[in-house]
C-alpha cells in the first residue's frame, strides 16, 4: 500500500432485516386458537365442578345418620325410619351372575325394587316387614334382622350433564389445536368429543359408586382426561 495512500474503514456490518409482523389475518387465527382452547377448558373444569357436586350429593345420602341418634347433629340433615312391606322377590340372571331383587311397598310412597344380597333374599318372604331409612323422599337403605342393602342414589340429569360438559370441552380443545385443518378433522375432533363423553360417563360412574376420598378421586378422574387428551391427539395426528 502506498504510503500516501488513506486506509479504507471496515464497511459497516449489514443490517438485519427486521421480522416482518404478523398480519392481521395470522392474529385473527391466534386469537381464535387461544379463544376457543380456553373456552374447552373452561367446560372441562366447569363439568368437573359438576361431577364434585355429584359426587358429594352421593356421598351425604350414604353418610346420613338417623334421626334422633347421638350422631345426628341439631340442624343437620338426617334420616328417617319407616317400615316397609315386600310384595315380591325375583331373580335376575345376567352373564352367569345373578341379581336378587324385592319389591317393597312403602308407608308413604309407591312400591318399588330393591338390589339386595343373597342372604337378604333367602331370609325375606312375601310379607315379611322391613325397616327402610329415607332421606328427602327417597330410600336410601333397606334392613331386616342385620342384613342391609343401600341402593344406588345417582341425580342421572347432572351426571349426564358434566359427562357432556367434559366431552364437549374436550371437542372444543381438539378444535382450538387443529383449527386450521378443521375442515378435514371436524368429524374427528366431534367422534374425539363424543367418546370422551361416553367414557367420562361410564368411569364417572364407578368412581362415584365406589366413594374414593374425594382427592384420590380427583386425581384418578384427571388422570384419565390426560390420558383420553393424548389418545384424542395421538389419532387425529396420525388420521
Amino acid at each position: 500500500m502506498p504510503e500516501d495512500s488513506t486506509p479504507l474503514r471496515d464497511a459497516p456490518p449489514p443490517s438485519k432485516k427486521s421480522e416482518p409482523s404478523p398480519s392481521l389475518r395470522e392474529r385473527l387465527w391466534a386469537l381464535a386458537h387461544i379463544t376457543i382452547t380456553g373456552l374447552g377448558l373452561a367446560l372441562t373444569v366447569f363439568g368437573f365442578v359438576r361431577f364434585v357436586d355429584v359426587f358429594e350429593e352421593v356421598h351425604t345420602y350414604r353418610a346420613a345418620p338417623s334421626c334422633a341418634t347421638p350422631a345426628a347433629e341439631p340442624g343437620a340433615l338426617c334420616a328417617t325410619r319407616e317400615s316397609g312391606r315386600v310384595t315380591k322377590r325375583w331373580t335376575e340372571a345376567d352373564d352367569g351372575s345373578t341379581t336378587y331383587k324385592l319389591a317393597v311397598a312403602r308407608e308413604t310412597a309407591p312400591t318399588d325394587a330393591y338390589d339386595v344380597g343373597e342372604a337378604f333374599y333367602d331370609d325375606v318372604e312375601p310379607g315379611t316387614t322391613v325397616d327402610l331409612k329415607v332421606l328427602r323422599g327417597k330410600v336410601i337403605e333397606v334392613s331386616y334382622h342385620g342384613h342391609r342393602a343401600k341402593p344406588l342414589h345417582m341425580p342421572w340429569l347432572k351426571w349426564i350433564e358434566f359427562s357432556a360438559l367434559i366431552g364437549a370441552g374436550m371437542a372444543l380443545v381438539l378444535a382450538g389445536m387443529y383449527l386450521e385443518e378443521l375442515d378435514v378433522l371436524a368429524s374427528m375432533v366431534l367422534a374425539s368429543g363424543a367418546a370422551t363423553a361416553v367414557a367420562t360417563a361410564v368411569g364417572s360412574a364407578v368412581l362415584i359408586t365406589v366413594q374414593w376420598p374425594l382427592i384420590v378421586t380427583l386425581v384418578v378422574g384427571a388422570a384419565f382426561w390426560l390420558l383420553a387428551a393424548y389418545v384424542c391427539v395421538r389419532t387425529l395426528e396420525d388420521f
